[in-house]
């Protein structure tokens, strides 16, 4: 059908505007939320990122008992797109709305693919775990550019903020004899 024969032609938007990179569909659950992430990309197509998650209370070794959005699953089908940081920045987003604060926690565990953990992604997100010997190993593997395989690492509970450990009393000890030194 030709513009030129109509008596008032379509409205041509001269302007374009870009899709966001992803789209965030929720799907309410009972008693979890379903998050389900839909790239934009066209090459992208059929890939996509499930989070489910609800709050709760939790009890952390800095801050003491507080209530904490807890994803209990988190899928992706693809790796490197910046699709599970999305989900996870969302995530952030949605604990603040459900009054959690930013607080976050899951289960980072193998079991989708044990050959690479998902700990040393969370890691890099910001998150700990309960235990500094555990997140200075997943940080000496950060360093190497290594992955981490089923060997290394059990199911680890990891924190977002992250959890401030203690130094330990000989850090202490030395740190003050530094500072009596100088």
């Amino acid at each position: 059908m030709l513009n030129t024969h109509l008596k008032y032609p379509p409205i041509r938007n001269k302007a374009v505007k870009e899709l966001p990179k992803a789209l965030i569909y929720h799907q309410l659950k009972t008693p979890q939320d379903r998050f389900i992430l839909f790239p934009t990309n066209k090459s992208e197509f059929g890939r996509i990122v499930i989070m489910e998650c609800a709050k709760e209370f939790i009890t952390r070794k800095d801050i003491g008992y507080t209530e904490s959005l807890c994803i209990d699953k988190l899928i992706s089908t693809c790796r490197g797109k910046g699709y599970g940081t999305a989900m996870l920045d969302f995530a952030k987003f949605y604990s603040k709305k459900t009054g959690c604060n930013g607080f976050f926690h899951l289960f980072a565990d193998g079991c989708y693919n044990p050959h690479r953990l998902p700990h040393i992604f969370y890691r890099k997100y910001g998150m700990s775990t309960l235990n500094p010997k555990i997140d200075k190993r997943l940080d000496k593997l950060i360093a190497k550019k290594q992955n981490a395989t089923y060997k290394d690492f059990d199911t680890e509970k990891m924190y977002y903020p992250p959890i401030k450990h203690p130094e330990s009393k000989l850090k202490q000890i030395i740190n003050k004899m530094f500072k009596y030194f100088k």
